[in-house]
């Protein structure tokens, strides 16, 4: 009987986290949008015929274009970016960032090389010298990537920083977009205030007369374009996730505000919301994104504030990725805990979406054993046992055929379940020992 509960409950947590809680979001996202864009339009409906002179009754169409039209005071945008031997893509890169039509007298591009031994600091040197927006730091000596952000973030002049990997290529809209995503209305309910959730106190901290807190957003993250797709090593399977993860995030976001990791590879903050990252910190993202629902306010992805970024095929860098990864989840888990927020839809986003995905492993392995347990005196345990085996002798053999140059796509997809769990684990292993240092190799460039 007690192995039946165990099994019971690692199969509805495996479910609700990889199944369920994603149809259930990305469903009531779709939802809420298309009853949202009804009332809109019914909306301007009637502020068209109300108190207007028949010749001056506009179309739907017209006062929606008027709207998307107004213009709003732009703030001060600082774009920060850590670099370490990115010769292979930073000329691109910053060409990138310089073809941004965000108004040139208020974007600045601050770019730290974290003592590069390669031909990054000649690039970024030679950058430097054509364009007075950006401001060039070196380290004389390798600290990591969170030590390197916190220098160039208390550089920074702009009201929100734009943080982004070197490998990440900017479209000329991305910081716009990303920018225009602070000045999104969300909603303040009784229970907020009451439960004493932080609000800001710079930039008047109005509200509008419908009840909004006009800045009550902290944080926007960019929507990734995968840029490499030949279908080599893991790229599908990790495109697909990524689409995925982003699709969850933003439905997330838009339900309750409650986005709960951004993309790493570029996200705008608060300024006065950037906190000091501790320099032994392994996934800065994550660190800054609970810190800033943890204080109050509410993230976002920006469908329109697109990236490009290509995924690298290779399986061993992939699995030492993802092994860092989920060693600074952990990492961040145990400094913010399981319930980052007072607000109770944000932390149960963060439990449902990242902490038990995180220890999914270990429901696997619950799962596995119970199962053997019980299927010496059930067939139907017998069966769900043999289903599972099978699963991992595919991924072996799809391992196997890797390793001899051919591939079954779809034999990809398990094994990349598998070694996502399997790196998951081996950094819960690496937190628990104790993480030391934030510096780390980067992917290589291809």
């Amino acid at each position: 009987m007690a192995a039946e509960i165990v099994l019971l409950i690692a199969a509805i947590l495996l479910a609700w986290t990889y199944l369920l809680w994603p149809a259930v979001v990305i469903v009531l996202a779709a939802v809420k949008r298309r009853t949202a864009g009804r009332d809109d339009a019914q909306g301007l409906a009637h502020k068209r015929v109300e108190n207007q002179p028949l010749a001056h009754l506009q179309t739907q169409e017209q006062a929606e274009a008027e709207i998307r039209t107004e213009i709003s005071p732009l703030p001060s945008v600082s774009v920060i970016m850590s670099a370490y031997n990115e010769e292979k893509v930073i000329r691109e890169k910053m060409i990138s960032l310089l073809a941004s039509d965000y108004p040139a007298q208020l974007i600045e591009f601050l770019v730290g090389s974290d003592c590069s031994g390669d031909g990054t600091d000649e690039i970024l040197k030679e950058a430097a010298a054509t364009d007075n927006r950006i401001r060039y730091f070196r380290s004389p000596e390798r600290k990591g990537k969170a030590s390197m952000l916190n220098k160039l973030a208390s550089e920074a002049r702009g009201a929100l920083l734009v943080i982004n990997d070197a490998n990440v290529i900017f479209t000329p809209g991305t910081v716009r977009e990303l920018a225009g995503g602070f000045n999104r209305n969300a909603p303040v309910k009784h229970s907020e205030r009451d439960a004493g959730v932080n609000r800001p106190t710079t930039e008047t901290g109005s509200r509008d007369s419908g009840g909004f807190n006009r800045h009550a957003t902290g944080l926007c993250d960019a929507t990734v374009i995968p840029g490499r797709s030949e279908g080599s090593g893991f790229t599908r399977q990790e495109n697909f996730y990524s689409r995925l993860e982003t699709a969850l995030k933003r439905a997330e976001g838009e339900l309750w505000g409650a986005m709960p990791g951004p993309y790493g590879g570029c996200y705008a903050v608060r300024r006065d919301l950037f906190p000091e990252i501790p320099a032994n910190t392994l996934v800065d993202d994550l660190f800054v994104g609970l810190t800033v629902i943890a204080k109050g306010y509410r993230s976002f992805n920006i469908p329109g504030a697109t990236v490009f970024e290509d995924t690298q095929p290779d399986l061993a860098d992939q699995f030492r990725r993802r092994i860092r990864i989920a060693a600074g989840s952990f990492q961040n888990l145990f400094r913010f805990g399981p319930l980052p927020s007072k607000r109770f839809a944000v932390s149960f986003v963060f439990l449902s979406h990242k902490v038990l995905r995180w220890f999914s492993p270990l429901l696997l392995v619950l799962f596995f054993m119970t199962t053997v347990i019980l299927s010496g005196n059930s067939d139907f345990y017998l069966w769900v046992t043999a289903v599972q085996l099978i699963f991992i002798i595919l991924s072996a053999l799809d391992m196997l055929s890797g390793w001899r140059g051919k591939k079954v796509r779809y034999l990809r997809f398990i094994t990349q379940f598998l070694m996502m769990n399997a790196a998951l684990a081996a950094g819960f292993v690496k937190a628990l020992r104790g993480i030391k240092s934030g510096i780390w190799e980067p992917t290589k460039r291809v």
